[in-house]
């Protein structure tokens, strides 16, 4: 109930989110698949329409507005926290111990769990993949035949369906291999062909490879950064990573899934937002791992006093969130400043920065570049993180178009400050658009 609330107050519409309401709008208006990415100038050169569901699902939700779409990530994070208190009793935790191990994992991925983006659409079938996983470990039959249907399905939404596909390897390579070896080749080709079932069909794996091949990924910038030590949220990650490693290396893991914590281990230290799969992982093992407290500890009452620390922490954290949130969120304000911008430079390319180039463009604003990233040409995708960071490389970005909007006081703005034939407009709050003559 604690958890349930804290996440309440703290949910916020984050970046890489809002350009799938754009283009599942788009796909509802013209009633056909997207030619690249309507709603940006710089071309995207036939990109492949892979999460097709993921856009009109979410342009159907955002019909209620930003809310709405609060409302969805809500109850996809409680869900999948609802799913991972199932694992954890399934393995045999008691309820304290459960409740601690969940306690962690939300304290330590609030960054996940507090902010509504496109990775939330992986929650619930990463966590499915592991009850799959883990209960035909325990006991193997047909029942593993739901995962080429699981991953069928999640590919549309998410390229998280990756991570979930590799958990999977994971269990058939290193446990159901030596007692099912022809069925766990089929079962293997079954699924790993289930993630071509999608509008992009065969070119599937283009769309995957430009994904990990994107200048963001290739530099370590944005949501592809490694853990920083100085960001907070990062270091509540690799905190809770370690808490729950320690309690879940205090019961024995199976080989398969010792794999797929090392994976996932190197997944996290390639960018920090892999850090939440490598928890969902050790959560139901940590809570088992929770349980007893062996040898001269187990007759001390020590976990009502953990839960009173994990409880105070985790009002640290809500109290926290908000101010880091802060500029970082999107909502019903982000409308009139897209109204604001087309006022000012009506039929305009608008260049602007992450996350508010993406309201933008739901609100019918043309805009330059936005996500996905990985649509784009590599020299336009350099051109606009060049845009995000003030470098004086943007200029690239800027001719492509007719209008930048930078926050006041920003580098893109002292770069701005220095372009001719710019007309500068101040607008709501610390926005200044730079209008070209």
């Amino acid at each position: 109930m604690s958890l349930g609330l804290l996440l309440g107050l703290l949910c916020a519409v984050g970046a890489d989110l809002l350009w799938l309401v754009a283009m599942g709008d788009h796909v509802r208006g013209a009633a056909a698949m997207p030619d690249g990415v309507p709603f940006a100038a710089a071309p995207t050169e036939d990109w492949p329409p892979v999460i097709l569901l993921a856009e009109v699902t979410l342009s159907l939700v955002h019909e209620l507005g930003v809310g709405g779409l609060l409302v969805w990530h809500y109850s996809t994070v409680l869900l999948a926290l609802m799913l991972v208190a199932l694992d954890a009793r399934r393995r045999g935790a008691a309820d304290l111990a459960t409740s601690l191990a969940l306690t962690v994992l939300v304290v330590a991925g609030i960054a996940t769990f507090a902010v509504a983006r496109l990775q939330t659409f992986s929650l619930v079938p990463f966590v499915l993949v592991l009850l799959l996983v883990r209960a035909q470990h325990r006991s193997p039959g047909r029942g593993m035949w739901w995962a080429p249907i699981l991953v069928a399905l999640w590919g549309n939404l998410h390229g998280g369906v990756l991570l979930g596909v590799c958990v999977i390897g994971a269990y058939l390579l290193f446990s159901r291999l030596p007692r099912r070896p022809v069925e766990t080749v089929t079962l293997g080709v079954a699924t790993l062909a289930a993630l071509s079932i999608n509008p992009a069909g065969w070119r599937t794996a283009e769309y995957y490879w430009g994904v990990l091949q994107n200048e963001a990924a290739k530099q370590g910038e944005g949501l592809w950064a490694s853990p920083d030590f100085r960001d907070p949220f990062d270091l509540l990650m690799l905190l809770g990573v370690g808490l729950l490693g320690l309690l879940a290396l205090r019961r024995r893991l199976p080989l398969w899934e010792c794999v797929a914590v090392v994976g996932l281990t190197v997944a996290t230290v390639v960018a920090a937002r892999n850090g939440i799969w490598l928890l969902l992982l050790l959560a139901g093992p940590a809570a088992y791992g929770g349980t007893r407290v062996p040898g001269r500890f187990a007759d001390l009452k020590l976990l009502p006093h953990a839960r009173v620390v994990a409880l105070v922490v985790a009002a640290l954290v809500a109290s926290a969130v908000p101010s880091a949130f802060r500029g970082h969120s999107l909502g019903e304000a982000d409308k009139a400043l897209a109204q604001e911008v087309r006022q000012a430079a009506p039929a305009r390319v608008v260049l602007a920065p992450e996350p508010v180039v993406e309201a933008l463009a739901v609100h019918g604003v043309e805009v330059w570049l936005s996500n996905p990233l990985d649509a784009f040409r590599a020299e336009d995708q350099r051109a606009y993180l060049d845009f995000m960071a003030g470098r004086p490389a943007m200029t690239t970005a800027v001719e492509g178009s007719g209008a930048v909007l930078v926050q006041e006081g920003t580098q893109a703005d002292e770069v701005m400050a220095g372009e001719d034939g710019f007309e500068v407009v101040a607008l709501t709050g610390e926005w200044v658009l730079y209008v070209r003559s």
